[in-house]
């Protein structure tokens, strides 16, 4: 069928599912979620991109709200989960759980991976202020991705 597809899109599918088939899924050479690239990412994007990490299942009965202060960017965001969704507004809340401030490299890799909260505050990269279990329970409700999924197989 591949060979026969007329359209590219058709083609391409269709051999990438046969070889996948015969030799196994195929590793990922590169990653578009590199460092350079997430830390490239304007503030709101970056806000988003943590957003399709969370795990939906896990999500609807938690409350959460933490203020991020990129002192770098002079901005500030407030990031709230409730009912099972992420949102990221730019300014601070009224009473956040925690309050978070570093330069915007180092919020970022706290924002995809908390677990490594403990190692940025001792290492004076960032200050948190506030329940800092927060963060303990945020890395509990994202997930990582597998960059070498198989198409067709399962």
């Amino acid at each position: 069928m591949g060979y026969q597809a007329e359209g590219p899109q058709w083609r391409y599918i269709y051999l990438t599912a046969a070889k996948e088939l015969r030799q196994g899924p195929t590793p990922a050479t590169f990653s578009t979620a590199s460092p350079d690239t997430i830390f490239g990412m304007p503030i709101e994007i970056l806000f988003d991109f943590a957003t399709v990490h969370l795990i939906g299942d896990k999500n609807a009965d938690v409350t959460l709200q933490v203020d991020f202060a990129f002192t770098d960017q002079e901005e500030t965001w407030t990031m709230s989960i409730r009912h099972g969704v992420l949102n990221a507004r730019r300014g601070r809340s009224h009473n956040p759980q925690l309050a978070v401030s570093g330069p915007k490299a180092a919020l970022a890799s706290l924002l995809l991976r908390p677990a490594t909260a403990a190692q940025l505050a001792e290492a004076k990269q960032v200050t948190l202020t506030g329940d800092e279990s927060v963060l303990a329970t945020y890395g509990t409700l994202i997930d990582t991705f597998d960059t070498d999924f198989p198409i067709v197989s399962p």
